[in-house]
C-alpha cells in the first residue's frame, strides 16, 4: 500500500513539475517580452501598455472560466470511460464558443471607444484588438482544458512554451508600431497556440453511440466560474488601474515594480491547469485534492522565495538591469508588492481548488473584498508607497478567507456537484 501511495504521489509530482516548468519558462519569454517593450517604448508608452495588459487578463482570465467549466463537465464524461460521447460533446461545445466569441467581439468593438476614453484617450483600436487577442486566448483554454481533464500534462506544456515562443516573436516584432502593433502581435501568437492545440485535441473516429447527452451545458459551472476568476483579475490589477488613473507620470514606474511582483501570480494560474483537473477528477470520485493543492502551493514557493531575496538585496541594481534607471524609482515598494502577489497567488489558488471540487458561495467572500477593496485602495489617491500598503492587507484578508472556506468539508458548503 505504502509502494502504490508512493508511485501515485511521483506521478502527481511529475505531472506538476511538467506544467511549472512550462510555465516558468513562459513566464521568463513573457518577462523578456516586457523588458524589451519597455526599453523600446518610453515611460507614458510603456504605461499605456500596462494599462492594455491589465484589459487583457480581465478580459482573458475570466476565460479561465471556461476552462474549470469545461473541466467540470469533461470529467463527467471522462469517469464513466464513453469515448462516443466525449466527442459528440466536444464538437458541439466548440460551435457554441465559437458562435458567442463572434458576438463578444463586436461587443468589444462597441466598448472599446469608452474604454480608450476613460484610459486617458488611449487608441481605440489598440483597445480592440487587445480585446479579440483575450477572446482567442479564451478559446486556446477550452482547448488546454480538454487537455487537462484527460490529465496530458506533457502535451499541455509543449502548447505553454509555443505559445510563449510566439509572443516574444510577434509582440517584438510589431513594437515597431507602438502599443497597437504590439497588441496585434499578441492577437497573431495566441492564434498559432490556438492552432497547435486543436491539433492536440483532435476528435478520433470513435463507434458512434445514440444515447443522449447529459447535462451538456456549462452554463452554471462557467458562469460562477467566471465571476470568481473575474474578481481575481481585477484584484490583481486593480492598483495598476488606479495609479494609471491618479498619477499617470508614475505609472511607468510602478509598471515596472508589479510586472515583477505579478509573475508570482501568474505562475498560480499556471500551476492552476494541473491542480484544476486534479481536483476536478477527485472530486468527481468523492475524495479531496489536498496533497495536489499543498504540491502546487509548494512549487510556487520557489519562485516566491527567489523574488524576496532579489528584492530585499538589490531592488534598485535589479529594476534598473531589467528595465533601465527611468524605471527603478519606485524600487522601494517592491517587497511589499511581491508579499502582496504572494496572497494572491494563494488565493488564485484556493480559488482553482474551490471551483474545482463544485464549492460556489467562497465567489461572494470575493465580491465584497474587490469592492470594498477597490474602495479602500482609491483612498490612497494614486500614492504609490500608501496604495501598496494597502494593497499588500487587501490581499491578505482575501486570502485568509479563502482559506477558511478551503478546510470546511464541503457538506458544510451544500455545494453541488453535479
Amino acid at each position: 500500500m505504502a509502494r502504490g501511495i508512493a508511485v501515485r504521489l511521483n506521478a502527481l509530482l511529475s505531472g506538476a513539475v511538467v506544467v511549472a516548468f512550462a510555465g516558468l519558462v513562459a513566464n521568463i519569454l513573457n518577462l523578456g517580452v516586457s523588458v524589451l517593450i519597455a526599453r523600446l517604448l518610453n515611460p507614458t508608452e510603456y504605461g499605456a501598455y500596462s494599462q492594455m495588459v491589465g484589459i487583457f487578463f480581465i478580459v482573458a482570465l475570466p476565460g479561465s472560466a471556461l476552462s474549470v467549466a469545461v473541466v467540470r463537465r469533461a470529467t463527467y464524461y471522462l469517469v464513466r470511460d464513453d469515448e462516443s460521447l466525449m466527442a459528440r460533446w466536444q464538437r458541439r461545445l466548440n460551435q457554441r464558443l465559437i458562435r458567442w466569441a463572434l458576438i463578444f467581439s463586436l461587443i468589444a468593438l462597441a466598448g472599446s471607444f469608452l474604454l480608450a476614453q476613460w484610459m486617458g484617450h488611449r487608441s481605440w483600436l489598440a483597445v480592440w484588438v487587445n480585446a479579440l487577442a483575450a477572446i482567442s486566448w479564451a478559446l486556446l483554454n477550452v482547448d488546454r482544458a480538454l487537455l487537462q481533464s484527460r490529465q496530458r500534462y506533457m502535451a499541455l506544456a509543449s502548447n505553454f512554451l509555443l505559445e510563449g515562443a510566439m509572443r516574444t516573436v510577434f509582440m517584438v516584432l510589431g513594437s515597431p508600431f507602438g502599443v497597437t502593433g504590439i497588441v496585434a502581435g499578441l492577437l497573431v501568437a495566441i492564434g498559432f497556440a490556438r492552432w497547435h492545440a486543436r491539433r492536440l485535441v483532435r476528435v478520433r473516429d470513435v463507434a458512434r453511440n445514440e444515447q443522449a447527452l447529459e447535462h451538456t451545458g456549462i452554463t452554471t459551472d462557467l458562469l460562477i466560474a467566471l465571476a470568481t476568476l473575474a474578481l481575481l483579475a481585477t484584484l490583481q490589477f486593480i492598483d495598476v488601474f488606479l495609479i494609471g488613473r491618479y498619477s499617470s507620470s508614475a505609472a511607468g514606474a510602478y509598471s515596472a515594480i508589479s510586472q515583477v511582483a505579478k509573475t508570482i501570480v501568474y505562475g498560480a494560474i499556471i500551476l492552476g491547469n494541473f491542480l484544476l483537473p486534479e481536483t476536478a477528477i477527485a472530486d468527481r470520485r468523492g475524495r479531496d485534492a489536498y496533497r495536489q493543492l499543498t504540491i502546487a502551493g509548494g512549487l510556487l514557493l520557489i519562485p516566491v522565495a527567489l523574488l524576496l531575496i532579489a528584492s530585499e538585496l538589490a531592488p534598485e541594481r535589479l529594476l534598473t538591469l531589467v528595465f533601465g534607471s527611468r524605471y527603478a524609482t519606485e524600487y522601494g515598494s517592491m517587497t511589499s508588492l511581491i508579499l502582496a502577489m504572494v496572497f494572491l497567488g494563494g488565493s488564485t489558488l484556493l480559488s482553482v481548488y474551490l471551483l474545482g471540487s463544485g464549492r460556489r458561495w467562497p465567489t461572494l467572500w470575493l465580491a465584497c473584498s474587490t469592492v470594498g477593496g477597490a474602495l479602500y485602495l482609491a483612498q490612497a489617491g494614486g500614492a504609490i508607497a500608501e496604495t501598496v500598503h494597502r494593497d499588500l492587507i487587501l490581499q491578505m484578508v482575501v486570502f485568509l478567507g479563502l482559506l477558511l472556506a478551503t478546510l470546511r468539508p464541503i457538506g458544510i458548503n451544500g455545494d453541488s456537484n453535479a
